[in-house]
C-alpha cells in the first residue's frame, strides 16, 4: 500500500534542517549519507542504543511515530539514508525481514534485487517493500534529486551471549528540548562507555595499552 507523500514531510524537513553526517563505516557499501538509530553493535561491548538516538532525539521521535503508524514487522533498528546510492550488498547485520521505504523529490533510484524470488527492479518510493535483505544481493539504481529511505530491521548481535533486553526507548520533551529516554533514564550527555573512567597505562610497545 502506498503511503501519502505528506507523511514523510516532517522527516524531510528535519533532515534538510540538519543533514546526516557521513558514516565512515559505510563508505565501501555506497556513496552518500547513512546513519543507524535504535540498537547497534558496539566494538568490544554488548549492543546498545546508537548515539544518534540522543544526539538527534527529535529525528528519532519522528522515526518512532512513523514506525508506530506504518511498520508492520518487529524491529530494533532503523537505518536512515540521505542521497545514499548503495552498491550491491547483503545486509549481514540484519536478522529476518526488513521494512524498506524511500521518499523525496527524486526520479530513478529503483531498488534492484539481483537474486532470489524478488529479483528485478522495485519502485519503493512511498511503497514499502518487506523482505530478508540479508539473503539477497541488492543495490540502488542511479537517481536525480533528493532521495531518502528508511530501513527498519532487527539487528543481529555479535560475539556476546546471554544478552539482557535493553530498556524500552522513548523521546521526551523537557522545556524546549527533546531528550532520548532509555527506559526511565533521560539521556542528556550520552550513554556510558564500558572503558569510561579507567586509566590508560602506557607500556613498552607504543602500539599497546592496558586498562586499570
Amino acid at each position: 500500500m502506498s503511503i501519502p507523500a505528506v507523511t514523510f514531510q516532517p522527516i524531510i524537513d528535519e533532515l534538510q534542517r540538519r543533514p546526516l553526517c557521513t558514516n565512515k563505516y559505510r563508505l565501501i557499501a555506497g556513496t552518500g549519507k547513512s546513519q543507524t538509530f535504535g540498537v547497534v553493535n558496539r566494538r568490544s561491548a554488548p549492543p546498545d542504543y546508537s548515539r544518534l538516538n540522543w544526539m538527534r532525539p527529535y529525528l528519532y521521535k519522528l522515526l518512532l511515530e512513523f514506525a508506530a503508524a506504518h511498520v508492520t514487522i518487529p524491529w530494533t533498528s532503523i537505518t536512515v539514508n540521505q542521497n545514499y546510492k548503495a552498491a550491491a550488498h547483503r545486509d549481514k547485520g540484519n536478522r529476518g525481514e526488513s521494512y524498506l521505504v524511500a521518499f523525496g523529490s527524486y526520479t530513478g533510484g529503483e531498488l534492484r534485487i539481483l537474486e532470489g524470488p524478488l529479483k528485478g527492479d522495485h519502485d519503493v518510493k512511498h511503497s514499502p517493500l518487506i523482505t530478508d535483505f540479508s539473503k539477497c544481493l541488492h543495490e540502488v539504481q542511479d537517481f536525480t534529486g533528493d532521495r531518502y529511505s528508511l530501513v527498519f530491521y532487527t539487528h543481529e548481535p555479535r560475539n556476546f551471549q546471554n544478552l539482557q533486553p535493553l530498556p524500552p526507548p522513548a523521546v521526551e520533551q523537557i522545556g524546549t528540548k527533546w531528550y532520548f529516554k532509555r527506559g526511565d533514564e533521560v539521556i542528556r550527555d550520552g550513554l556510558p562507555h564500558p572503558l569510561k573512567g579507567r586509566t590508560v597505562v602506557k607500556v613498552s610497545s607504543p602500539a599497546t595499552v592496558t586498562f586499570e
